[in-house]
């Protein structure tokens, strides 16, 4: 069998196709073994860092890359990516990294903007087996790759699923109205609007009449319908700005001049269906087990060179995750392989030889060899 450091060396020769098929048979191994149950996985993203310089960040914007031939053809480059693999952000629309263009700059928390990659994986909750993977740049919200991932995940291991865990950077309309058209159970936390981060009101804390289609304040004020926008599908409502002045909860309800506004969905009843089960005894225990579990998940990835990128561009990234993601499905492979009564269960549970028996088994314990294929040994079998 060959080395992971031979397959690393001829992945880029082989391209991202062979590599991601791959990864499909070892998630496939897993499957067949049953360490797989498919129907519940969890969602989660990290970011890794380029193998790029800030130095070689440009301002495209900027007379010097204009005039020179070399940045226009970066920057025709960078056009043809698609237009959510660009990155959001004013900075990462007028700058451009000579060195690698499909990275783009992110910071998070008290680490200063870098150029970044962004992993999306999904795991089982059986194993904890990586049954999808997907890499994109890193101002990329993750949000958004919600569909794909669960598209990924019943292609590899041909389950349907049911249970879908991720934290609120998944909680947008958009994904909890495609749980609920899959038929999905979405244990994901609601989205924090700017209005609840900031202490005030959210939009929950607001009435609605359905018979004169106004929303009713904590104050007493009736907002009404301005306008619809076709993009979001939503309809918006607001108060009057001079009541809205006077009012005495003005400073825990909105501090624009033109009155509190608020946002309805064409299928907010579906919407709000979804977040109430999202706040169900099971829907919390998830996301409990969410924390330890993806942060395992890519924890144990740190050892094999996850945290910094190999090679540039985003289809080498990507074959460096279906790299990552299938030494790490192989580890839990072997490791439940080499239990031997975790692996006597599975084969007991799958086996539709007839001559498999108890006096097969009770060998095998003491032997700590299973009837497996692979085990290079021979199994006494007492015919009944």
């Amino acid at each position: 069998m060959k080395t992971c450091a031979t397959i690393s060396f001829h992945a880029l020769r082989v391209g991202r196709k062979p590599m991601r098929n791959f990864f499909e048979r070892i998630v496939w191994q897993c499957v067949a073994a049953g360490l797989v149950d498919g129907s519940k996985i969890f969602m989660d993203s990290s970011l890794i860092q380029a193998d790029a310089s800030k130095n070689s960040i440009i301002n495209m914007n900027s007379l010097k890359s204009q005039l020179n031939p070399h940045y226009q053809e970066l920057e025709a480059r960078l056009e043809e990516l698609p237009e959510d693999g660009k990155g959001q952000g004013q900075l990462n629309r007028t700058h451009l990294s000579t060195t690698d263009p499909e990275a783009s700059l992110v910071s998070k928390g008290k680490v200063r903007s870098q150029l970044s990659f962004k992993v999306h994986r999904a795991v089982d909750s059986r194993s904890e087996v990586i049954t999808a993977a997907q890499v994109t740049s890193g101002a990329v919200n993750e949000g958004h790759l919600l569909p794909e991932l669960i598209e990924q995940h019943t292609e590899n291991t041909q389950s349907q699923v049911e249970v879908v865990v991720a934290d609120s950077q998944y909680g947008t309309i958009k994904n909890y109205l495609e749980c609920h058209d899959r038929g999905l159970k979405a244990h994901i936390s609601p989205f924090r609007d700017a209005h609840r981060k900031n202490g005030r009101f959210s939009d929950e804390a607001f009435s609605y009449d359905p018979q004169d289609d106004v929303y009713l304040c904590l104050g007493g004020q009736r907002l009404k319908r301005t306008r619809y926008d076709r993009n979001r599908e939503a309809c918006q409502y607001q108060g009057k700005a001079k009541i809205c002045k006077a009012c005495s909860l003005r400073d825990k309800c909105t501090d624009s001049k033109t009155g509190r506004t608020l946002w309805r969905h064409l299928r907010q009843e579906e919407v709000r269906l979804m977040r109430d089960r999202a706040q169900s005894f099971r829907s919390k225990r998830d996301l409990r087990t969410r924390q330890h579990l993806m942060e395992r998940s890519f924890a144990r990835a740190v050892p094999l060179g996850f945290k910094r990128a190999r090679w540039r561009r985003l289809w080498r990234v990507q074959i460096q995750e279906y790299l990552t993601a299938a030494i790490q499905n192989m580890m839990i492979l072997v490791r439940y392989v080499k239990e031997p009564g975790t692996a006597i269960s599975l084969a007991i549970k799958k086996a539709k030889d007839k001559w498999l028996n108890l006096p097969a088994t009770c060998l095998a314990l003491f032997t700590r060899k299973g009837p497996f294929p692979w085990a290079d040994c021979c199994c006494i079998v007492v015919p009944r």
